[in-house]
């Protein structure tokens, strides 16, 4: 794959919709070099982003995540449940520990009806359901390609592709699905398919991020980062009273409160090695989920994706704040944060074939630039 800056001010983006783990895209500061992507691993030198959406996780192999993460989230999710509600919690506060094991319980129900949500809603293009009776015929950059136009959604030809090079806001060719995809609409190998108004891959629910499930999305870590605040304020008041005496600053290191134990310095330093791990696996997921749940309150404020802000990608929405969240929790979107509700009972109020809502860029129009496996 190669990625160039061409001197008429518009992104060239090479996307290679192959047999490789994902389909890349990829945008320079100017210069021309090459990279691959094969069975998962990266090659070459310094990429910014990717059509995958997978960003820094590309240092590990996505297939191992794609396959272990949901399994480290509710490990994490019922132990600190289970821990908290019924262990710690009691002990704090033995005359309102009823109310906090409510509110508990209500975190964890938001939590786990939203992941049911994101890992079973599906924002994949479907020709099936594609309305051709809108098909769009305005000028760029939502114009169709009059192959289209002519013939409906048609599978992908050689004949049908005349040219390399297909303007970001313009329907372009899917090498991998062999059918023609709106804008904003790209490939995940993960998922098998070409995904709608596509966001990134989440790991922790094996499924794309996309125009249906991005509202379950936002809701999960908006409950993540609160529950994670809820259990580390907890959690640390019950280790400073019923364990902190009997440590040590050394057992905030893993695996040395074991240790300890086993030689017989304390037995109560066992539960205190459990806590300790499970604590830094807490940590890890409080970052993991503030720094997304910005990140996804941005691109919607700005009206754009993860893919189209990390490759600067020029995106004009005049719509209102009031209006963004619409366009992706539906009319009533407030809520959305009490009531989870499958899609098709309150439906985005989006365009995610035309997106006449936008506004043409006047400036660096980005230009997907098709390489052939």
């Amino acid at each position: 794959m190669k990625k160039t800056l061409r001197r008429d001010m518009s992104y060239v983006i090479n996307i290679q919709d192959s047999t490789d783990m994902a389909a890349h895209c990829h945008i320079s500061n100017g210069t021309t070099f090459s990279t691959s992507v094969k069975n998962g691993s990266h090659h070459g030198r310094h990429t910014q982003s990717s059509d995958s959406g997978l960003g820094i996780w590309e240092i590990i192999n996505p297939y191992f995540l794609h396959q272990w993460m949901p399994y480290f989230f509710f490990g994490e999710v019922v132990f600190m449940y289970s821990v908290g509600c019924f262990f710690a919690l009691p002990r704090l506060y033995p005359e309102t520990v009823h109310i906090h094991q409510v509110i508990g319980t209500f975190f964890l129900y938001e939590i786990v009806v939203n992941w049911w949500f994101i890992h079973r809603t599906d924002s994949s293009f479907k020709v099936s359901e594609y309305p051709k009776e809108k098909l769009a015929t305005g000028p760029y950059p939502f114009k169709v390609p009059e192959i289209i136009q002519q013939n409906k959604l048609v599978p992908i030809i050689q004949a049908h592709i005349n040219t390399s090079h297909y303007p970001y806001w313009q329907w372009s060719p899917c090498l991998s699905c062999k059918w023609w995809r709106p804008p904003r609409c790209h490939h995940c190998k993960l998922c098998g398919g070409c995904i709608l108004k596509r966001d990134h891959h989440c790991f922790f629910a094996r499924n794309c991020i996309g125009l249906k499930n991005l509202r379950y999305f936002l809701v999960f870590l908006f409950y993540t980062c609160v529950a994670c605040a809820f259990t580390v304020f907890h959690g640390v008041n019950f280790l400073l009273q019923f364990y902190w005496a009997d440590m040590s600053y050394l057992d905030l290191v893993p695996m040395l409160s074991f240790l300890r134990s086993i030689l017989g310095s304390n037995t109560t330093l066992a539960q205190v090695g459990v806590m300790v791990i499970m604590g830094y696996g807490l940590l890890a997921l409080s970052l993991l989920s503030f720094m997304h749940f910005i990140d996804a309150c941005f691109s919607l404020v700005v009206g754009k994706t993860g893919f189209e802000l990390e490759n600067n990608i020029d995106v004009k929405d005049p719509r209102s704040v009031t209006r963004k969240l619409q366009s992706v929790f539906g009319p009533h979107w407030q809520y959305a944060f009490i009531l989870p509700t499958p899609y098709f009972l309150s439906p985005a109020i989006e365009d995610p074939y035309n997106w006449s809502s936008l506004i043409p860029p006047k400036k660096k129009n980005p230009v997907i630039q098709l390489v052939d496996p």
